[in-house]
């Protein structure tokens, strides 16, 4: 395909200059996000096991939650029954320690269970924050802020990680059959890694398209939702794909709800009007007064879901009936089809383990494509400088070189360090202490990559990253002999 050699050289020039200013910000949305994938595996693997008997089986849920409801009267307020209990949800029953707040995240819970002989035990418990913070920082790009801002700015980053595409593609088309295989690895730095740039960009390039278009959706899903709701009447539900708890206004006392269907009867009502979703946790809150909603997250492999931890549905507790199945695989109307589309690609929430697998393989080539990117415009800047008769780097191009190798380096390491920190502790502290052992990290190594010479700056950040990255199997080999 012949496109005109200035056209060619406008969008090369588009694509290295978008590349630079977003590429350290997308290495880490690609890095964190490839993991998160596995946020909820990886959250069980790193949290501490509550010291409660076994779960007792969905049948004898109606005396427990009798025992806990006359022990813990303000249970009843907000409370979550898990029909699959694992090492991060370890009991059939289990309440926030405060009710009514919204969260994102972990938070501290009761979990109750009965002994052998029918005695109520509670203990308190939380799932670590680390798989959690993993995942916040895939969606804050790197970035120690909070929402909305981070996403708007996640947006930005999004239009112009989708800008990089389409001048990318501009760019390499020219030489499409010529360079599509080539891999020239011994002809010198530039051309090795613009070989490896191509290559990995052009046969990942329709993931990467699917993830731009999502990132962007996800950025102004709110204004998106707002216009859906005025355009097809949709009922307001839960916004975010995290499962956010419904913030109401709460007594300090308990209050007499209608009865409602035991556990075991709402997932045989269920069953018959959606045989093919598997409930997973039942959500209770107080919706007023004299009322209770529930919120049903589940999960059906023939269908694709709205987030990591599968769909929604939201029933009434006292006849089982589903009222809104807007969220729920497989009963969704046609706009909110095509939403969860586009969330299921993201989030890789179809396929089963095979697909996370290779989002997680993705995610790292990913990470590997912009990691490249930057090398690749560094080099081409510094020969440029050589051009003209400079001898060693230009200011810009220093201080560009050692913010790429800092971030990206101390990205990898930052991760590796919370991972091996949470194996050695078997529970790792708040959400704060997380992020400050992150971050910490994170700025030693950009303040080793401006303090280390050039030739030693590489190796020296390299060495980190292999350091901490090798002691998270270190770490889990050493424990498990122990134990």
């Amino acid at each position: 395909m012949k496109i005109r050699t200035d056209i060619v050289q406008m969008y090369r020039d588009i694509h290295s200059w978008v590349g630079i200013l977003a590429g350290l910000f997308l290495f880490v949305a690609f890095y964190a996000g490839g993991i998160s994938v596995f946020e909820v595996p990886l959250q069980n693997w790193l949290t501490k096991p509550a010291a409660l008997p076994a779960p007792v089986s969905v049948q004898q849920m109606p005396d427990l939650m009798q025992k806990a409801f006359a022990a813990y009267p303000e249970a009843q307020q907000e409370y979550t029954v898990v029909l699959s209990p694992t090492v991060s949800l370890p009991a059939r029953l289990m309440w926030p320690v405060q009710a009514g707040q919204r969260h994102a995240g972990p938070v501290d819970m009761i979990a109750a269970s009965l002994d052998a002989g029918g005695h109520l035990i509670t203990v308190k418990h939380k799932p670590s924050e680390v798989a959690h913070f993993i995942d916040e920082l895939h969606e804050n790009v790197g970035l120690p802020v909070f929402m909305p801002y981070s996403r708007w700015f996640m947006g930005i980053i999004a239009l112009l990680y989708a800008i990089a595409l389409v001048s990318g593609v501009i760019v390499f088309l020219p030489m499409l059959a010529k360079n599509l295989f080539a891999l020239r690895l011994v002809k010198g730095a530039w051309k090795k890694w613009l070989d490896i740039h191509n290559l990995l960009g052009v046969f990942s390039l329709p993931f990467h398209v699917v993830i731009a278009l999502s990132s962007v959706l996800f950025a102004y899903h709110g204004v998106i939702h707002n216009v859906q709701t005025m355009m097809f009447s949709a009922p307001a539900a839960i916004h975010n794909h995290h499962s956010h708890a419904e913030k109401v206004d709460h007594q300090p006392v308990a209050q007499s709800f209608p009865p409602t269907l035991a556990p075991e009867e709402i997932v045989r009502a269920l069953q018959k009007q959606a045989p093919g979703f598997v409930p997973d946790v039942l959500n209770y809150a107080a919706a007023d007064k004299a009322k209770q909603t529930l919120y049903v997250i589940g999960h059906d492999e023939h269908y694709m879901m709205r987030g990591p931890a599968g769909g929604l549905a939201q029933l009434d507790p006292a006849s089982g009936k589903i009222l809104s199945t807007e969220y729920m695989p497989g009963l969704q109307s046609a706009p909110f089809s095509i939403l969860t589309t586009f969330f299921a690609l993201h989030f890789g929430s179809f396929g089963g383990n095979a697909v996370k697998f290779g989002y997680l393989i993705l995610g790292l080539v990913g990470a590997f494509l912009f990691y490249s990117g930057n090398r690749l415009w560094l080099i081409s800047r510094y020969r440029k400088e050589q051009k003209n008769g400079a001898t060693e780097p230009g200011r810009g191009t220093k201080f560009l070189t050692c913010l790429t190798y800092g971030s990206i380096f101390g990205c990898v390491s930052g991760i590796s360090v919370l991972i091996s920190t949470a194996l050695l502790t078997s529970y790792f502290g708040s959400y704060l202490s997380v992020s400050l052992l992150y971050y910490a990290v994170f700025c030693i190594c950009l303040g080793v990559s401006f303090v280390v010479p050039d030739t030693m700056r590489v190796r020296v950040l390299g060495m980190c990253v292999v350091m901490t990255t090798l002691a998270i199997p270190l770490i889990y080999v050493c424990k498990s002999l122990v134990s």
